[in-house]
């Protein structure tokens, strides 16, 4: 038995007809810009399965003189089964506008259920003959690759067995068939209406999103543009997440056209909100706001608390501040507060390239460079300045980094439990004994640094 079969998961028996079924099947979960080496060992296996097939037809055929010669018998055809079974035995219409049956065709898929379809193609006696159905089926191919209409990808595949696209002797590339199949299935999904739709497209996609959610996406993603607004949905911490995740399972990016009814500033915004790689004007804006509100909100619980302590003291008891300290307090806190959530997007920006791995377009060596340096600049500020406090302000942020960058590119997981937490305890009072010595973090930093570049840049080197 062939390897090619047990990797298209098809018995032994199986024709070319099912061989190109299964590999079809298969290229819908791998595709060659997401997996390149996936994609060449199903290709691979698709060769060898049809080379197996066709040798096993070969060693099957019978030799010639091998079989009794048997009287040649012909039987002329009943008018009365002409139907949509008897498609040898109905004439080509060389009239026949191809071009507007197409057309009707494509519109019937747009609007049409795949069981409902199904029965209204069986029904058309254009289709009843071989060669009117060939030409039909061609231009029915250019219709839906020229199409601005959403189709559902279960009318596709109706499409697609009815004109034998999905076939050994089809001509049509199964990959590129599949790639519109996929594109005309995401425009049908964000019609209103289609959200149960929608969201079965996401939970495929890993995304556990009811068609409850599905439908609030769409609805940000569709309203009309107005920049303050977008900042202000863009507040809550999974929104930006969520929303890319969803774009990315619509395979919409910044060099596909929009479908509608989705607007293409709401997805502009939402792309960079979502581009963690680099910092941009939106994410700004949008950590600036995280910022502004948090002032509100701690200023106002400060203020509140030197006003429920007034009241409680009766206006002037010992020991009780006055308001002038509450309200030098809020003005602390909310400016402390707007610039952190300034530079929020710039320190998320740098953990997010200091954890990816490594690429052709990406300078390992730059990436490896920062952690070093801060550890010089917190040995420098300890040792060299005398300023134990700066330094350990320094050197425990920079073991978090290490730490981090790590864990990350290490893509390690841990899975807590009990054991699991008794086991830490060690790791957690050395680490209250090193909050006093601030060498301690940055050795254990140089650590983690130094197994991450051996393990990552410089063993991949040698």
């Amino acid at each position: 038995m062939s390897w090619g079969l047990d990797v298209l998961e098809l018995d032994e028996d199986a024709d070319e007809r099912a061989i190109k079924r299964a590999y079809a099947q298969r290229l819908r979960l791998t595709r060659p810009e997401d997996d390149p080496v996936a994609f060449q060992q199903l290709h691979e296996a698709y060769q060898a399965a049809l080379a197996w097939a066709k040798d096993r037809t070969t060693e099957e055929a019978p030799w010639p003189g091998s079989e009794p010669e048997a009287p040649l018998q012909w039987a002329a055809p009943r008018v009365e089964d002409a139907g949509p079974q008897a498609d040898d035995h109905v004439r080509a219409d060389p009239c026949m506008d191809v071009e507007a049956i197409a057309r009707r065709i494509l519109a019937e898929a747009v609007q049409q259920e795949p069981d409902a379809l199904q029965e209204w193609l069986a029904q058309q006696p254009e289709l009843w003959s071989l060669q009117d159905k060939a030409r039909i089926g061609d231009a029915l191919l250019d219709a839906l690759f020229s199409a601005t209409e959403p189709v559902q990808a279960d009318n596709l595949d109706v499409l697609a067995e009815r004109f034998g696209w999905d076939e050994i002797g089809s001509s049509v590339d199964p990959y590129a068939l599949d790639a519109r199949r996929m594109e005309m299935h995401r425009q049908w999904v964000v019609q209103p209406g289609n959200h149960h739709r929608l969201a079965e497209l996401l939970q495929r996609c890993g995304l556990p999103n009811p068609p409850a959610a599905a439908r609030e996406h769409m609805a940000w993603l569709s309203r009309p543009w107005n920049h303050w607004q977008a900042l202000l949905t863009s507040l809550s911490p999974q929104r930006g997440r969520d929303l890319n995740q969803t774009l990315d399972a619509l395979g919409i990016d910044d060099d596909t056209p929009v479908p509608a009814p989705l607007q293409t500033r709401q997805i502009a915004f939402w792309r960079d909100i979502g581009a963690m790689h680099r910092l941009n004007r939106e994410r700004w804006l949008q950590g600036l706001l995280r910022g502004v509100a948090g002032a509100v909100i701690a200023a106002l619980l400060v203020l509140a608390v030197g006003v429920l302590g007034q009241l409680a003291s009766g206006g002037g008891a010992a020991g009780i501040h006055p308001m002038a300290t509450y309200a030098r307090v809020a003005l602390y806190a909310a400016l402390a507060l707007v610039l952190l959530g300034a530079v929020a997007p710039a320190v998320q920006t740098f953990l997010h390239w200091q954890v990816q791995d490594e690429r052709p377009d990406r300078s390992a060596t730059a990436a490896l460079l920062p952690i070093p340096l801060l550890l010089i600049v917190a040995i420098v500020l300890i040792h060299g300045l005398d300023l134990r406090a700066a330094g350990t302000f320094v050197a425990w942020p920079v073991l978090g980094l290490s730490v981090w960058r790590w864990w990350r590119r290490s893509q390690l997981e841990i899975h807590f439990s009990g054991w699991t937490l008794l086991a830490m305890l060690p790791f957690v009072k050395l680490l209250m004994l090193g909050m006093l010595h601030a060498e301690l973090a940055l050795v254990a930093a140089l650590v983690f640094w130094g197994w991450d570049a051996w393990r990552n840049v410089l063993g991949r080197r040698g």
